[in-house]
């Protein structure tokens, strides 16, 4: 009868211990309508929810803008900005100022301005529908089959739309591009104008650079249509990870999302 209790003892410890690391690497929960978790390298998706929903992705539009910049490849180029860039909302830019082409790309990633981004898409394409429709192509060729783009800066629009899974798509290639990186992970910059000579002190909007250890960008988002969104990607011992969460609740769950689901994807490689 002993020996008949040792085995049963036995055997129970044998699944308690078998199951709890299946236990430790579950995904966390998430309030966000829409999110997904993949490898950089792969594309391998390691968590979704609602991927392919529609949702407006405000901010997170500008790492198209900011991939078409680069691939024009002109950031000494000088710019002068036109009303149209100089009175949208939300711009620190006025109206006949010169500024460069990498100073703009600065000011719209780190301090999401949107003014820098319609200046963009003028001076690559002429003018906003133009670019635009550059900005659909660039999605199609890479896959990201459920967006739509209709301004270089998230601003509210009925056919401005995509998905957790595209927005992670398009991270994805900027990732692969040098100089990405190095503008979306910058925490802060000093933004010099060519003319007036003046410059901003701005610094990056998403609070994982300063909070989350191998966070190394990638853009925040918010309208009170599109809510909280962030397209966040973080490295750890040559391992990357992207993250894009969409229609979060407050601004600050959405950073609290994104890095539970880098925790638990950092998890699975432990």
């Amino acid at each position: 009868m002993h020996k008949r209790i040792s085995h049963i003892f036995i055997i129970m410890l044998f699944f308690i211990f078998a199951t709890t690391p299946i236990i430790a690497n579950m995904p966390p929960t998430i309030s966000a309508d829409s999110a997904i978790l993949m490898e950089e390298k792969t594309g391998m998706v390691l968590y979704e929810k609602n991927p392919d929903k529609q949702e407006y992705p405000a901010s997170m539009t500008k790492i198209m803008t900011l991939i078409l910049s680069l691939k024009d490849n002109h950031l000494n180029h000088i710019i002068q900005i036109s009303p149209e860039a100089a009175h949208v909302e939300s711009t620190i830019l006025k109206e006949g100022e010169w500024i460069t082409v990498e100073q703009l790309l600065y000011l719209m990633m780190l301090d999401s301005d949107n003014g820098a981004a319609i200046a963009l898409g003028e001076y690559i394409s002429g003018d906003i529908d133009t670019f635009s429709s550059l900005m659909n192509q660039e999605a199609l060729q890479r896959g990201a089959m459920h967006t739509n783009f209709s301004n270089p800066n998230g601003m509210p629009n009925n056919n401005h739309y995509s998905t957790a899974r595209d927005i992670a798509i398009i991270a994805r290639q900027g990732l692969s591009i040098p100089h990405f990186k190095q503008i979306v992970s910058t925490k802060n910059k000093r933004i010099h104008f060519i003319h007036p000579q003046i410059y901003y002190d701005i610094e990056n909007t998403n609070q994982l650079l300063f909070s989350y250890t191998g966070a190394i960008g990638i853009k925040t988002g918010w309208t009170n249509a599109a809510k909280g969104c962030l397209a966040a990607a973080a490295t750890r011992k040559g391992y990357t990870l992207i993250v894009v969460v969409m229609h979060s609740d407050t601004g600050q769950s959405r950073f609290n999302e994104a890095a539970a689901l880098l925790d638990y994807g950092f998890s699975l490689r432990e």
